[in-house]
């Protein structure tokens, strides 16, 4: 049966940490993916921290590191910044016992003959990075990114599989579906290239057009045969559910996506449950 996460990213910043873990808790969630500049940059102690996750039975599995940079830039100077903002949540994170940070191998896209230059770049980052990670016991997942128009470097899981495979175990993947979705690919099939390079995921549904990050069963993509890929390919990281709240708020949309996992946990789609419970305060299809 899989192991189900929730992200943070649920609850608005300003909401102490916690209320937030609480609230994971509550819905009836044991893992949860924490976002670095918003739950890992303040003034608590790792102690304090790891007391809240240890009151409320939550691990934090992953972390979501700062998605404001490009590890990609073709200016080696704000690239060299890049890197010491995703690496900031590196050691709080360690401190808590968590497994993986979740990078952007990228920012934005850039005309078609930048491409291969700034994959370069990133290759640049991730040498640091992966060194940095290797000494504090954890683990970096790639995220595949959404391109708008132009050329967006690795957002396809063909070309970021080809350069994590250069890179030890520490180097892994992490599989947004509505990212794949909108890139007109089909995320069951951008599992199964990722294979066993897949070490987290990001659970979330489009309509092909927009990052919406709704809960899975509110778009197009087809969840069944996403769960059978994952099964296929031997999966055994957590589904995490990377969504945005609806209009009834973060504790009812985490109740939401419990229930969710738990259709799912028993072999149902999401799309099974009713519109009525599923579309509580989202603009869905």
């Amino acid at each position: 049966m899989p192991v189900f996460s929730l992200a943070t990213t649920i609850w608005p910043n300003g909401v102490p940490f916690d209320q937030v873990i609480a609230g994971l808790a509550g819905a009836g969630f044991t893992q949860c993916e924490l976002f670095g500049p918003k739950d890992l940059a303040d003034d608590r102690t790792a102690g304090e921290r790891r007391g809240s996750l240890n009151r409320h039975g939550v691990w934090a599995r992953t972390v979501h590191s700062d998605l404001s940079v490009d590890l990609a830039a073709l200016d080696d100077d704000e690239r060299t910044r890049a890197v010491a903002a995703v690496a900031l949540c590196f050691e709080p994170f360690a401190e808590l016992g968590g497994f993986a940070v979740i990078v952007h191998p990228s920012r934005g896209d850039s005309p078609a003959q930048h491409l291969e230059p700034r994959i370069d770049a990133f290759r640049r980052s991730l040498d640091t990075l992966t060194a940095q990670a290797e000494q504090l016991g954890i683990r970096l997942a790639c995220e595949n990114l959404q391109h708008k128009g132009e050329p967006r470097p690795l957002c396809r899981m063909e070309d970021l599989r080809r350069v994590i495979d250069e890179y030890p175990p520490t180097v892994g993947i992490c599989l947004d579906t509505g990212h794949a979705n909108n890139n007109g690919l089909d995320p069951a099939d951008e599992a199964r290239i990722a294979g066993e390079r897949l070490i987290a995921l990001h659970l979330q549904d489009t309509d092909a057009l927009e990052d919406r990050h709704w809960p899975p069963g509110l778009g197009n993509i087809n969840w069944l045969r996403v769960s059978a890929a994952l099964t296929e390919i031997g999966f055994d990281g957590a589904w995490t559910f990377e969504v945005k709240s609806g209009a009834s708020g973060p504790a009812a949309t985490a109740a939401l996506v419990r229930r969710i996992a738990d259709a799912w946990a028993e072999g149902r789609a999401p799309s099974d449950l009713p519109q009525t419970e599923t579309a509580a305060g989202f603009d869905a299809l």
